[in-house]
């Protein structure tokens, strides 16, 4: 069990250091993109309590994308 999530972690590892090495230009930036992408979905819908102490409205999720998008187009004119 330990071992096999451990086998996971590696094979992913190999295979990212792989594709990562492949891809180039906008294919690169569209994965990273989609990475981030999700990174933000699970932290906003699993790792946040208090999101699931209410029943969910897919208004909240699209509030913090909203703001990041607000806040990364800030950044970008800066």
């Amino acid at each position: 069990s330990i071992t096999g999530l451990a086998a996971l972690l590696l094979l992913g590892a190999l295979a990212g250091a792989l594709l990562q090495s492949v891809l180039t230009g906008v294919v690169l930036v569209g994965v990273l993109g989609f990475s981030s992408a999700a990174l933000l979905y699970l932290v906003v819908e699993e790792l946040l309590v208090e999101a699931h102490e209410v029943p969910e409205t897919a208004v909240p999720t699209a509030v913090f994308f909203l703001g990041f998008l607000v806040l990364f187009l800030v950044e970008m004119m800066a």
